[in-house]
C-alpha cells in the first residue's frame, strides 16, 4: 500500500512539474507571425511607385515630343517689329533692370534656373497650390512667344525643354532682346522702345538723336511693370507701385548694374 501511495504521490508531483513548464512555455512562448500580409503591403507600394514612375516618364517623353513642334528659328521674327531694338544698343543699366527684377542668374544658367524651380516649387507647397516662379528669362521668352494660352503645368514642363533650345540657339545678348522685345508694358506697348516713346517721350536706343536716352529711374520703372501691368499704372503710380520701382532699384545696386551715385539720384527723383 505504501508503495503504491508513493508512485501516486511521484505521479502527482510530475505532473504538477509538467503543468508549470507548460504554463511557463505557454506565456513565453508565441506563435511567430505571419508576414505574408506586410509582404502584400510592400509588394504593392513597389508596384504603385513603378506605376508613378512610368506615368511621370512618360508624360515628360510625351512634353519633350511636343515641344519639338516649336522652332526655336522663329524668334527671330520678334526682330521684325519697326521698334525693335537689341540690347547692345542700350544703355546697360535699361537691359540689366530687367535680369535684376526677373532672373538674377541669367548671365550663370543654361535657360533652367535649378535654384529658382525649387524655391518656387517649395513655395507652391507651403500655398498648397501651384503658382507663378521659377521662370527665367528664357523660359519667359518661350512662354510669350509659343504658349500664351497653355495650361500652367504643361506648359512649365514644355517651357523647360525648349529654352534649353533657345539657350544652344542664341546668345545671351540676343535672348534678352527677344524678351524686352515681346512683353507688355501696359497702354498696348509690346516693345521696350515703345513704352519708353510712349510714357516718357524718350528712347532706349543710344543711336537715336532725336529722343533723350532714358534714364535709371525710368529704365527701373519700365523693368518693374511687366510682372503685372494690369496692377501697376504708370500714367497713375500708386503706392505699391513706388514701392516696387524701390525694390528693383535697390537690386540694380546690389548686383552692381548701377552705382550709389546712381541709385541714390534716381531715388531722389522718384520721390519729387
Amino acid at each position: 500500500m505504501g508503495l503504491f501511495k508513493n508512485k501516486k504521490n511521484d505521479i502527482s508531483q510530475t505532473n504538477s512539474e509538467e503543468e508549470v513548464q507548460y504554463r511557463r512555455y505557454q506565456h513565453y512562448y508565441q506563435e511567430p507571425i505571419q508576414p505574408r500580409k506586410r509582404k502584400k503591403v510592400s509588394k504593392l507600394f513597389g508596384f504603385l511607385a513603378i506605376l508613378i514612375i512610368l506615368v511621370i516618364a512618360f508624360y515628360i517623353a510625351v512634353m519633350y515630343m511636343w515641344s519639338r513642334t516649336s522652332d526655336v528659328d522663329e524668334l527671330t521674327k520678334i526682330e521684325d517689329k519697326p521698334s525693335y531694338v537689341q540690347v547692345e544698343d542700350m544703355p546697360d543699366y535699361t537691359k540689366n533692370a530687367f535680369v535684376a527684377v526677373e532672373d538674377k542668374r541669367y548671365y550663370d544658367h543654361e535657360g533652367i534656373d535649378l535654384r529658382g524651380v525649387s524655391r518656387a516649387l517649395v513655395v507652391s507647397l507651403k500655398n498648397g497650390e501651384l503658382t507663378q516662379g521659377g521662370s527665367t528669362i528664357t523660359q519667359q521668352v518661350v512662354k510669350n512667344y509659343f504658349y500664351t494660352n497653355e495650361t500652367q503645368m504643361t506648359r512649365k514642363v514644355k517651357e523647360m525643354f525648349v529654352a534649353k533650345r533657345v539657350e544652344d540657339t542664341y546668345d545671351k545678348n540676343d535672348i534678352l532682346s527677344f524678351y524686352v522685345n515681346n512683353i507688355y508694358f501696359g497702354g498696348n506697348n509690346y516693345t521696350i522702345e515703345e513704352a519708353a516713346n510712349y510714357y516718357f517721350g524718350a528712347t532706349v536706343d543710344k543711336n537715336n538723336p532725336y529722343l533723350p536716352q532714358v534714364t535709371v529711374l525710368q529704365s527701373a520703372v519700365l523693368a518693374s511693370v511687366v510682372n503685372a501691368p494690369s496692377n501697376f499704372d504708370i500714367n497713375n503710380i500708386s503706392d505699391s507701385y513706388v514701392t516696387r520701382i524701390k525694390s528693383t532699384l535697390e537690386k540694380m545696386k546690389q548686383q552692381k548694374y548701377i552705382t550709389d551715385s546712381q541709385y541714390t539720384q534716381a531715388i531722389n527723383e522718384l520721390n519729387q
